[in-house]
């Protein structure tokens, strides 16, 4: 069944199917679900300590699950919220997993980055004077094909979340579509929560 969820997953990513076609099953759920905290794990593992990429991944499942459950209860259409919900995760599983290359290329780029904002923050907590960051002296040069290839597959990965969005829960074009970008900050604060939670007790 994982396999035939793979291969829907795949098809309404490309346009050729829709959350409702994808098999009802709690197990394949949590699958899903373990499946999409793995891929951002991933994803993030060059750039990110574990611990935190967990966070983000278990928060961005968190927050897919309220928002769809909210979107469908909203319309009266709960029932759909199983075949929602896993379709959700694992094309985005399947997004995240065509970005790893991208993310790869771009990680040294990004660490170097990142090594001098926590030097800037490190000085300052000891009360030093920071020195400025200036990004034209890093000589940040990430791979274009890299960016390129990162900013199509989130722009692409929205307008199907728009679909599956749009689909499941019968809302006109315009609805879905602000709908779908307020769903970004509600993911986004889920994230923050399950990230400033690991951090408690990491």
């Amino acid at each position: 069944m994982f396999v035939q969820a793979l291969r829907v997953a795949l098809h309404i990513a490309l346009f050729k199917s829709g959350p409702q076609d994808m098999p009802y099953s709690v197990p394949l759920a949590r699958a899903a679900v373990a499946m999409a905290i793995a891929s951002t794990m991933l994803l993030l593992a060059p750039v990110t300590p574990m611990p935190l990429a967990f966070a983000t991944g278990a928060g961005g499942v968190a927050g897919v699950a309220f928002f769809t459950r909210q979107l469908l209860r909203g319309r009266k259409l709960e029932n759909r919220w199983l075949q929602t919900f896993t379709a959700q995760l694992l094309v985005g599983s399947l997004f995240a997993l065509a970005m790893w290359p991208a993310f790869m290329a771009m990680a040294p780029s990004m660490l170097e980055v990142m090594e001098q904002m926590r030097s800037g923050m490190t000085a300052a907590a000891e009360g030093r004077e920071a020195a400025p960051l200036d990004l034209q002296a890093l000589q940040i040069n990430p791979p274009a094909w890299a960016a390129l290839w990162t900013d199509v597959l989130f722009l692409w990965s929205l307008v199907v979340t728009v679909r599956i969005n749009r689909l499941a829960a019968d809302l006109g074009r315009p609805s879905s579509w602000l709908l779908t970008l307020l769903s970004l900050f509600v993911l986004g604060g889920f994230i923050v929560i399950a990230q400033i939670l690991v951090g408690l007790f990491v």
